[in-house]
């Protein structure tokens, strides 16, 4: 009698090796493709957003809130005009040699209309010159995210020695925390030098060079 081979189709058949490997390579190349143009989609994004910050057009645009002493500093202001308790308050500070001056400078930041997407602030380091002269640096840590065509207004708060800027009298001080804020006879230019960070799809990005604005000398 010749035995015969159970030919039940209830019974599977076990792949083979190499067909289950092929199939996993198939399976990882797909992963690979979708990951590579999910990078590829994500880089454009943060490339689209790195480029708002690009055309974000930064300007100074003005100081406020100047105290120099304690004394507030406005328009029409002259050290002739200081009461008797004010001069003995700037005289005080000169003889001590520690003469602060406090400020808060505003900086305006545009996105044009053009752009496509808001513009991501979020913070920018500056540095701060007087004549030329580098006085202090800092960082601004409120965030902003600035919509096509509109603008927004980055407060710099900034205290310092005016002493180390002039040495001179109770006047010569006066006259110059003067000119710093924008009044007086003489002349001071402001500079600031910014770097933006912008937050991005990748994270944080900061601006490769910095952005240079100035108060021209009145």
């Amino acid at each position: 009698m010749k035995a015969t081979l159970d030919t039940d189709s209830s019974v599977r058949r076990v792949p083979r090796a190499s067909a289950v490997w092929q199939g996993a390579r198939a399976r990882g190349s797909v992963m690979l493709a979708v990951a590579a143009a999910a990078a590829i989609v994500t880089g454009c994004t943060a490339l689209q957003e790195l480029a708002a910050l690009r055309n974000v057009v930064f300007a100074f645009d003005r100081v406020a809130d100047v105290r120099v002493a304690g004394i507030a500093i406005g328009e029409g202001a002259s050290y002739s005009r200081l009461s008797v308790a004010d001069l003995a308050r700037v005289a005080a500070a000169v003889a001590s040699r520690n003469v602060p001056l406090e400020l808060v400078a505003h900086v305006s930041a545009s996105n044009p209309a053009e752009n496509r997407v808001a513009a991501r602030l979020v913070n920018v380091d500056w540095t701060l010159f007087v004549d030329d002269r580098r006085l202090l640096s800092g960082v601004v840590n409120e965030s902003r995210s600035i919509a096509p065509g509109s603008i927004a207004d980055l407060p710099v708060p900034i205290r310092f020695d005016l002493y180390e800027l002039s040495q001179g009298g109770a006047r010569d001080l006066f006259e110059t925390a003067l000119a710093i804020a924008g009044y007086g006879t003489r002349a001071r230019e402001l500079r600031f030098e910014l770097l933006p960070r912008i937050e991005t799809t990748l994270g944080p990005i900061q601006y490769p060079t910095p952005v240079v604005i100035r108060r021209a000398a009145r």
